[in-house]
């Protein structure tokens, strides 16, 4: 027997899921420490208080890309010591559009070494598509929004016509909250507090009815620590550049769709996934912009991984090309175990 989980190597978070898709989420981040370079805390443990003095904390995946391969390694060994199993494990993984399979060799060799007996890697922006409930020969535009990338791709009756990272994501809204902040009451905040308000009364859109928020941030100036109540009306212009960098990326994706592709596509229109797409108000206004349908996804943070989780159940039991990349096959293995 072999038991089949999705593993998604995110920006801010490595997620694990089985095929009962119970997910399983653990920051990807590492505390080194600073003379030796040594490893000192990965995942999890890292966030722990008692360990914040022990070095600086680093994400192995920064950029989209591996930052280190010790590093990348231990954090994977940590996320998978979830699975509790003696069977082989057969793991699907989510990678970014740019990844070269040079890149792709290398993360297998470090999934393997993780104790699975195989791993395909699949592009992140299917994915999530088919995370979000659609078949892998659906003719739609994914649109992935994780921390720091945005991950399109547009399928058409299965076909991949476009992939593509945009260098675009949550954390750029959350910068955008911290600088407000800073620019109208000089107060320093933490990002995790930015994001906290991005998410509590956020919105691109009007509509919001969100109590405001206090937070506690210091001063820049003299240092002293004070609290400020900040409301959905103070924020909503808040988000502009990041906003208009997402449009824009994902107009440029949807202005090279092929005349003849268009009308099919655009009936299934914009599918929103990541945990960037829950932002108030950010499917009408991506709709009103580019006069394409929107959905954002059930459970949008979770969709990648249980889109790789839900591509190992229909895959053949044997399958060769250990350590590559089967996203174009994806349709094909998906129409041969439907007509089983």
């Amino acid at each position: 027997m072999v038991t089949k989980i999705g593993l998604d190597l995110g920006y801010a978070n490595i997620t694990v899921s089985d095929a009962s898709f119970e997910v399983d989420r653990e920051p990807s981040i590492a505390i080194i420490d600073k003379s030796t370079r040594r490893i000192v805390s990965v995942g999890k443990d890292a966030l722990l208080p008692e360990n914040a003095s022990l070095g600086v904390l680093v994400r192995p995946f920064k950029n989209g890309l591996l930052y280190s391969a010790d590093f990348t390694k231990q954090i994977i060994k940590s996320a998978m010591s979830v699975i509790n199993t003696s069977e082989d494990i057969r793991c699907i993984v989510g990678v970014p559009s740019e990844f070269n399979p040079k890149q792709e060799s290398e993360l297998a060799s470090m999934v393997l070494d993780a104790g699975v007996k195989e791993c395909f890697f699949v592009k992140r922006g299917v994915a999530a598509l088919i995370g979000a409930g659609y078949a892998p020969t659906i003719s739609a535009i994914s649109v992935n929004i994780g921390a720091a990338k945005t991950e399109i791709a547009i399928l058409y009756q299965g076909e991949i016509i476009h992939l593509e990272t945009a260098d675009i994501g949550g954390e750029a809204f959350d910068e955008a909250v911290q600088r407000y902040i800073l620019e109208q009451g000089e107060l320093n905040i933490s990002l995790v507090d930015a994001k906290a308000i991005k998410e509590g009364i956020g919105a691109v859109w009007d509509g919001r009815n969100a109590d405001p928020i206090t937070i506690t941030g210091t001063l820049a100036l003299t240092g002293n620590k004070i609290k400020m109540s900040v409301c959905s009306e103070d924020i909503l212009g808040v988000f502009e550049k990041p906003l208009f960098t997402l449009l824009n990326a994902v107009a440029n994706a949807v202005k090279g769709i092929p005349i003849d592709y268009v009308e099919e596509i655009f009936a299934n229109g914009i599918v929103l996934s990541g945990g960037g797409a829950q932002l108030y108000g950010l499917d009408k206004m991506i709709s009103k912009v580019l006069g394409v349908s929107v959905t954002v996804a059930n459970n949008p943070a979770d969709c990648v991984v249980r889109g790789l989780s839900l591509i190992n159940t229909f895959l053949p039991i044997k399958m060769r090309n250990n350590g590559k990349n089967i996203t174009a096959q994806l349709a094909k293995h998906y129409r041969s175990n439907n007509k089983k």
